[in-house]
């Protein structure tokens, strides 16, 4: 029997939508441009800044900056990290803080220990949170963020 594709669409459901389905089956998905996978045996340190949603299923060390995409850390996705995206999905761990312009959603095997600024959260039962929310800090922190963001454009080689 022929294998299907799973198509994925594009919305702001991506990430979501990636993290629901079985890990098995993962690799079967039709992904649409726009969606960069950070593999389970990829290590990074240092600064990543990406302009398409990211998966992240490896390592990072480092700041993360997607300010007008998704993030999500799978299962065995593992960050000491700031994360500064539009939507953060946490199923692995992270330690760091977590900034988002529209919501922070830690799955039932996430882990996050950390400060998460965002004006919606959803913690699953079975999640794990140390930390603080700040949603009253959420305008200040992501104009914090951008900031931070032009000047490290305006200071990289051309």
């Amino acid at each position: 029997m022929a294998q299907m594709k799973i198509p994925v669409s594009s919305d702001d459901t991506l990430v979501s939508a990636l993290l629901a389905n079985d890990p098995a089956v993962r690799s079967d998905l039709d992904l649409p441009a726009g969606v960069a996978v950070i593999g389970r045996s990829v290590v990074i340190r240092g600064e990543l800044s990406a302009a398409e949603h990211l998966v992240i299923e490896g390592r990072v060390d480092g700041q993360i900056m997607a300010p007008d995409h998704s993030v999500a850390i799978c299962e065995h996705g593992e960050l000491a990290s700031d994360v500064f995206a539009r939507a953060i999905t946490v199923r692995g761990t992270v330690k760091g803080n977590l900034t988002a312009t529209e919501c922070v959603k830690i799955l039932a095997d996430g882990q996050v220990d950390g400060r998460l600024v965002a004006p919606r959260l959803a913690v699953d039962d079975g999640a794990v949170f140390n930390g603080s929310v700040d949603p009253e800090l959420t305008d200040a922190a992501i104009a914090v963020q951008r900031h931070r963001l032009k000047e490290h454009e305006e200071g990289a080689p051309s």
